[in-house]
């Protein structure tokens, strides 16, 4: 300002105190120069907050993967920070040099004043230029409605507009990086600190819009004592229709299993449990996308219950493939554990989840079954494929005390083998001759593995309900046996509508009949009676 007065003054006095212009002119310049400064502080504000947020995008979020036809967040993420921290130094630089010497502010420029500001304008040009050959604004809108939401994106995108806007605003600054003289200490300081408020505040929004939570209808229930599964079927003591899901291919997909405190019902859209003994509903794990579309869904089958029916184990894809697991407490539905946490299941399991044990998760690969808390995701054990033998494409059978593994050893031997689900270790083993193209089958009914084979003397079938006596266990030499149903005086018969299909589904508390309407009758609905 000194220098400003100093050269009014003097104008004032060269006119012989009679009106000039040139002190207007000069006041118009300071005021204008005043305002420059002032943005250019501000600025200041918005690129420091805008390089630490794209900082945290970059590094403090977790990636994820989406198609190379749209913009890849993590790149501008990474371009922000380096451009901003480029801008950002240049802005330090001109404020300290604009402010420590006497310049002309309005006709001078040094060398390095202009090769700051084509720098800066070289930063604009390339954010504009790659915002716009990426498709970065209708790749934000699209994956916003295609994917779930993910964090880096909303704060790669914000960190682009705050640098963006910064680099703009300090253009006049390093063109006349004198006008950093124009403005007292304690105003440059609020207006960084305006700029720092405001680029605090969008990287909060951004961060808030990048929780998935927000398309999640979510509610817990008590934790509560896991009753037992009645052996007869009662009187009927509930029924339930459950409507239809909206899209018609979705309508007759969904599962029913026994868990937590009585049974889950799960479709497309996520799960719901209910109490077996009221039929009330418990909790439920819901995604209700805020875009109208179902970005992320159930996918059909992969849900796997342990055999204390405690925890509940999903996997869900999005319209890349791009499968993700969350894991419930089956009691409260309390989220246990995701794909996006860091623990030995979500870092080394690469082979395919075969099913529970009452506390473990049992995953093969080609050469090796391994076992994982179901809780925790925590490694607990693997086991090798014996040396003489090798694994087979059988899926293993899983109850609540034992892995039972089907392996060929030579050229006619099918070995079953027995493992602890705690430990891994084998427990016991058998061995059935039957030529290659004669592959056992094993086939789960409740506790009991069912194993059938053929050989020579025509079908035959093992009943193993403890593993300790898979060595002893009698052969039967017939068909498989017929499952049988809870028995009780109660007629179940012909309780569904007609062309509706019916099961028969145990669970703690109560037996249930599920009934799965025909879409072809009109009506979809899904009806379970409980019986106790």
């Amino acid at each position: 300002m000194g220098d400003i007065e100093a050269t009014e003054r003097s104008d004032t006095e060269v006119g012989g105190g009679t009106s000039s212009p040139l002190p207007t002119l000069h006041r118009e310049l300071g005021r204008t120069a005043r305002y420059q400064a002032l943005a250019a502080a501000f600025a200041t504000g918005l690129l420091t907050g805008g390089t630490t947020l794209s900082l945290y995008s970059l590094f403090g979020t977790a990636q994820v993967t989406v198609s190379t036809t749209y913009a890849q967040a993590g790149h501008f993420a990474a371009l922000a920070g380096i451009l901003g921290g480029v801008v950002l130094a240049i802005t330090v630089a001109a404020w300290v040099a604009g402010r420590a010497r006497n310049a002309d502010l309005w006709s001078t420029h040094h060398r390095w004043e202009l090769a700051a500001t084509g720098t800066v304008a070289l930063v604009l040009a390339f954010l504009t230029v790659r915002s716009w050959s990426e498709h970065l604004p209708s790749s934000y809108t699209a994956l916003r409605a295609e994917m779930p939401y993910f964090a880096q994106l909303p704060t790669a995108v914000g960190a682009t507009a705050l640098v963006t806007l910064g680099s703009i605003l300090v253009l006049p600054l390093v063109f006349h990086m004198g006008v950093a003289r124009t403005l007292a200490r304690g105003t440059m300081t609020t207006a960084v600190a305006v700029g720092l408020v405001l680029a605090a505040t969008l990287g909060v929004l951004t961060v808030r819009a990048g929780d998935d939570s927000l398309n999640v209808d979510h509610r817990t229930a008590a934790p509560a004592e896991i009753p037992s599964t009645p052996e007869e079927f009662g009187a009927e003591a509930f029924r339930l229709q459950l409507p239809p899901l909206n899209n018609r291919p979705e309508a007759t997909g969904r599962e029913v299993l026994a868990a937590g405190s009585g049974f889950l019902v799960i479709g497309v859209d996520g799960l719901r449990a209910y109490d077996g003994a009221t039929g009330a509903p418990r909790w439920h794990y819901l995604r209700r996308p805020q875009s109208g579309k179902r970005a992320m869904a159930y996918d059909r089958g992969s849900a796997v219950v342990t055999a204390d029916h405690s925890v509940v184990t999903t996997r869900w894809t999005n319209r890349y493939d791009d499968p993700s697991r969350i894991t419930f407490d089956a009691i409260t539905g309390e989220v246990l554990w995701t794909s996006d946490d860091t623990n030995d299941f979500t870092t080394t399991s690469t082979g395919r989840l075969l099913g529970a044990s009452s506390t473990t998760l049992i995953v093969e690969t080609e050469t090796t079954v391994a076992g994982y808390d179901a809780r925790t995701g925590a490694h607990r054990w693997t086991a090798q494929t014996d040396g003489n033998c090798r694994s087979t494409r059988i899926s293993p059978g899983v109850t609540a005390n034992a892995v039972y593994r089907v392996l060929r050893c030579g050229g006619s031997t099918w070995r079953i083998i027995a493992l602890d689900p705690g430990t891994g270790r084998a427990v016991s083993h058998r061995d059935l001759l039957a030529p290659a193209s004669a592959e056992p089958m094993l086939t789960l009914r409740g506790n009991t593995v069912v194993v059938s084979s053929r050989s020579s003397e025509g079908n035959q079938y093992l009943l193993i309900s403890d593993p300790a006596s898979l060595s002893t266990t009698p052969v039967h030499t017939s068909d498989d046996p017929v499952a049988t149903a809870p028995t009780g005086p109660t007629t179940v018969d012909n309780i569904c509508k007609p062309r509706a299909s019916e099961r028969i589904l145990p669970v703690p508390s109560s037996n249930l009949v599920v009934c799965q309407n025909d879409e072809s009758i009109g009506n979809a609905t899904l009806d379970i009676i409980g019986f106790r």
